[in-house]
């Protein structure tokens, strides 16, 4: 399997970061191809709605996301970490997932058909303890970005309460958390660890 992990902090080595080597140690098998890239050290534009890609069927502004699109077409799951800004996904995820508009275009505007199915992954963080709603937001940025690439399957992994007990191997309630998942996701779900008490949801 080949596996796109992709990384949607600034902050390297902290939790969003931690979150998505630690899961892609459990999730991943020695014969996966992975290949891990981070936001941060991209050079690329938000969508500037020029609708370039409704009239051919890739996206027209040349940076660094036009070898990104090779992999997510290509790949057969996409591990995407981000910690919650605002109630949303990072800036940098945002900007990055704004660009899949292109896959929308081709599929309902070009009339082209999807790109290859694959398993869409999202690992969501945020620093608040047991927030009503904290994770609405991300939860509906991911829910269209993972269609607009067809991911058919659909998982996403939540923590909360990381400003005061931040994600490592040492936290135990982490681990376990992350011990109590089937990582052969045969169905859409959403695991959750809210403030160090572990919820799932179907």
């Amino acid at each position: 399997m080949k596996i796109l992990a992709i990384m949607g902090s600034s902050r390297k080595n902290r939790n969003t970061e931690k979150f998505l080597d630690i899961f892609l140690d459990k999730y991943a098998d020695k014969d996966d191809e992975i290949v891990k890239i981070s936001l941060r050290d991209l050079d690329y534009k938000g969508c500037t709605s020029c609708y370039g890609c409704a009239k051919v069927p890739y996206c027209i502004i040349k940076d660094d996301l036009t070898e990104i699109y090779k992999l997510i077409e290509s790949v057969d799951a996409i591990v995407f970490a981000t910690p919650i800004y605002f109630n949303s996904v990072s800036g940098l995820a945002k900007n990055f997932i704004d660009r899949m508009q292109v896959y929308w275009s081709i599929k309902f505007l070009q009339k082209l058909g999807p790109i290859k199915e694959k398993i869409g992954i999202a690992l969501i963080n945020g620093g608040a303890f047991n927030e009503p709603k904290q994770f609405v937001g991300p939860e509906l940025v991911f829910d269209h970005f993972f269609k607009a690439t067809t991911c058919k399957r659909r998982i996403l992994v939540e923590v909360g309460n990381t400003d005061d007990s931040p994600i490592n191997k040492d936290n135990e309630k982490f681990m376990e958390f992350l011990d109590q998942i089937d990582y052969d996701f045969p169905e859409n779900k959403t695991y959750k660890l809210d403030g160090g008490s572990i919820v799932n949801e179907n």
